[in-house]
């Protein structure tokens, strides 16, 4: 019983995690969330839209988990 508890708030806090860094990336351009992307863009090996692809990836991921929260809160 214990162990599903740490389970769901372990989902909870990686969730919420990956969702707010993935609005941040995706929607309020924060580019520098990013390890060295700021150094790699000025030297043109990455632009906006690989930031962007990065961004919606850990936004699905975090709405992935999130949705997992949810379902065994509701079927556990």
């Amino acid at each position: 019983m214990i162990t599903i508890l740490i389970l769901k708030l372990i989902l909870l806090a990686l969730g919420i995690t990956f969702s707010i860094v993935g609005y941040l990336i995706v929607f309020k351009k924060k580019f520098g969330l990013i390890n060295n992307f700021e150094a790699r863009k000025k030297v043109g090996s990455q632009t906006d839209a690989d930031a962007i692809r990065v961004g919606k990836i850990a936004l699905n991921i975090g709405v992935g988990l999130l949705v997992l929260f949810v379902l065994l809160m509701i079927f556990t």
